[in-house]
């Protein structure tokens, strides 16, 4: 029986990974480059005036912002820092708390041996990060990749703890199987016992865990563009309707830099909210995929 979803998700995951790679050069204008607006003159019956935004056209095909950018051009330049961000903390995340998980799991210490975790983990991330980055994102005098990485650490360390209570929960069970015993008994350490006999265990389950990890740190960066706080920092204009505009175009910022355009103009809010369904999507395939190969080598081969 074919695992479509998995084919599925290994396809979309790979196209973002490969925009991601490549979308600044397949883009098709350069990132500053702004539509001007002005009188146009084809012939008798065909001139008047133009003026963003521009609506979707073989010139652009997304169509372009308020100031007249491309918005294709934004979402290619942008892809990077919201796949490869997504991805990089979804990896330190099960790194740093799979490999407590397991170490404290199979030492037998009891849970509450990391209470800090459990009182990081039960508050809500958006709120610990909202508050941290609303004072230094908005017009910031960091850079963006200092603002990313302030970012990034605050993202890994509320996720964490999630990480490290699943896989200890699971290492205890593995933990009471005669093998594990005996190696102990043969004097192998912990770490030894770690990559010997837990981890070809959990590879697939801190594999399923790693794709749900990227979903969450996205879902997370989608809340907290719709507040203003865009990944490598927000900059405010005033002196009128006051305009937050994301630094590094990344998919979540760009929705709530357009949010206000669900009105009209919807054209500018839809391709980036199509966009990050997309990146939702393809990782939510792929983690039922695995899912699925789990379950389907778990029962023809019941023993492992």
């Amino acid at each position: 029986m074919i695992n479509w979803r998995l084919w599925i998700g290994i396809v979309l995951v790979s196209f973002l990974i490969f925009i991601s790679l490549f979308g600044p050069q397949i883009a098709p204008y350069d990132k500053d480059y702004m539509e001007p607006s002005g009188y146009y003159y084809n012939s008798e019956d065909d001139f008047g005036m133009k003026a963003a935004p521009f609506p979707p056209s073989k010139d652009h095909l997304f169509g372009t912002d308020q100031w007249g950018y491309d918005i294709l051009t934004l979402l290619l330049h942008g892809a990077k820092y919201t796949v490869f961000f997504g991805m990089l903390t979804a990896f330190i995340r099960i790194f740093i708390g799979g490999l407590l998980g397991m170490i404290n799991g199979l030492r037998g210490k009891p849970k509450s041996h990391t209470g800090g975790f459990g009182l990081l983990g039960s508050i809500p991330a958006f709120l610990i990060i909202y508050f941290v980055m609303i004072g230094i994102t908005v017009n910031s005098s960091l850079s963006v990749i200092e603002l990313i990485i302030i970012q990034f650490i605050l993202m890994t360390l509320i996720g964490v703890p999630g990480v490290y209570s699943a896989v200890y929960s699971k290492t205890l069970e593995l933990r009471k199987n005669l093998y594990i015993s005996a190696s102990y008994s043969l004097g192998a350490g912990v770490f030894r016992i770690a990559k010997n006999h837990v981890m070809p265990h959990l590879k697939e389950t801190l594999m399923v865990m790693f794709v749900k990890e990227i979903i969450l740190v996205l879902s997370l960066l989608g809340q907290l563009g719709i507040f203003n706080i865009f990944l490598g920092g927000t900059i405010l204009r005033l002196g009128g309707p006051e305009v937050y505009i994301s630094m590094t175009s990344d998919w979540a910022g760009l929705i709530g830099q357009w949010r206000s355009f669900i009105y009209n103009y919807q054209w500018i809010l839809f391709y980036p909210l199509l966009a990050f369904i997309l990146v939702i999507f393809a990782f939510y395939m792929l983690s039922r995929g695995i899912e699925l190969k789990k379950k389907s080598s778990f029962q023809k081969y019941p023993h492992i």
